[in-house]
């Protein structure tokens, strides 16, 4: 007979055991609507400022049609996209550490193992997931060091989001580059102003960010599980 998972079973892995699947769920789900309402924004801004200058043509002075057409530009290609799609990067690392921290606690409680309430205070985050899950429980952080690289990469441009506004020269090495169309080619617009240089991220950026975290926080639960629990519930 094929074997069937039992209901307390499937209990145990959607319910009792916190998976990241629903966060990570509600967060593909806003990063689609994120991307629709940046376009019909933009789309909007644009053509509001067309109108006017269909209207005061003969009125507007060419010089501020030109700075007003400026703004237009930094205001679809920078700010709105800084605003949303940085906003964004910044909610997943957050989404990221939550779920991390709620794994961790569950994984302990089962395992019978004192837990320190809150290991990801202090330190590097990665670092702390190596502490926490490797040594603590047993269970490999990061088995492919690649992906533990990409999100430490993450993470230094996350810190350059808040902290420097995309400076480029907050960057993490891998990410700076030469040239505009650099940085075009990984999907980050640079731009600048009167004292520095900046990127904010372009929605492939953004779309492969989210498929990171995603990837590494949902198989990190399944490793956790799998080494919690070895054994498959029964009905009783």
């Amino acid at each position: 007979m094929p074997h069937t998972t039992s209901l307390d079973e499937l209990f145990r892995r959607a319910v009792t055991f916190p998976g990241a699947g629903v966060a990570i769920a509600a967060l593909q789900t806003a990063l689609g609507h994120l991307e629709e309402e940046l376009e019909r924004s933009a789309d909007q801004i644009a053509l509001r400022l067309r109108a006017r200058h269909a209207q005061l043509c003969d009125e507007l002075h060419a010089e501020d049609k030109e700075d007003e057409e400026y703004d237009l530009d930094r205001t679809v290609n920078v700010l709105l996209p800084r605003v949303v799609r940085g906003g964004f990067i910044l909610t997943l690392w957050s989404t990221f550490e939550v779920a991390a921290l709620d794994l961790a606690q569950y994984a302990y409680r089962e395992s019978g193992k004192a837990f320190d309430a809150d290991p990801f205070r202090n330190g590097s985050f990665l670092k702390n997931l190596d502490s926490v899950f490797t040594k603590g429980l047993g269970v490999p952080a990061f088995p492919d060091s690649t992906i533990r690289q990409r999100l430490d990469e993450l993470r230094l441009f996350r810190n350059a989001l808040i902290h420097h506004s995309g400076k480029i020269d907050k960057l993490p090495p891998t990410l700076q580059r030469a040239t505009p169309a650099e940085y075009a080619a990984i999907d980050l617009h640079f731009y600048k102003d009167m004292r520095h240089q900046y990127v904010v991220p372009r929605a492939a950026f953004t779309r492969r960010s989210l498929d990171l975290v995603s990837e590494y926080i949902l198989c990190l639960s399944e490793r956790v599980y799998g080494a919690i629990h070895p054994i498959p519930l029964a009905d009783a």
